[in-house]
């Protein structure tokens, strides 16, 4: 499998998709197409990687070539608990990050590694003692 501490450029890549940060040197470049950020290799047209996500929602979906499914994407969840004591619900909310075992390990490897990137960036948006649960899930 494809180790990333030996793919510097790769991992570098990959943070600045999910940063949505444009990157338009060296062999992978990253644009910004509608509504997507695409990973394109110098020289070709065609997108080897598509992005798309809402932050406020925690919505991240990153699609390969031209597949209709996203390969990693975040299922939410909103559990309601009854807190006899307030006579009230109390909400929690958690998030599976779901990315896809692929036929090519290489893909199945930046889909992992992409799907830690998310779970990382959901959790920078909460207090440490007030993070939701959140699970890296492999389908």
């Amino acid at each position: 499998m494809l180790a990333f501490n030996e793919s510097p450029l790769l991992e570098t890549t990959l943070e600045k998709l999910i940063n949505k940060t444009e990157k338009n040197w060296g062999y992978l470049q990253i644009n910004k197409r509608a509504d997507f950020y695409t990973i394109n290799i110098l020289g070709k047209t065609e997108e080897i990687l598509k992005f798309k996500s809402n932050e406020s929602t925690h919505s991240y979906r990153l699609f390969w070539y031209k597949r209709p499914e996203p390969s990693v994407f975040v299922q939410s969840k909103t559990t309601k608990t009854y807190n006899r004591s307030t006579r009230t619900y109390d909400k929690s909310k958690s998030y599976q990050v779901c990315f896809k075992q692929e036929a090519n390990p290489i893909e199945s490897s930046i889909n992992q590694r992409f799907a830690d990137l998310v779970k990382q960036r959901i959790l920078q948006g909460y207090d440490p003692g007030n993070a939701p649960a959140i699970a890296v899930v492999r389908q």
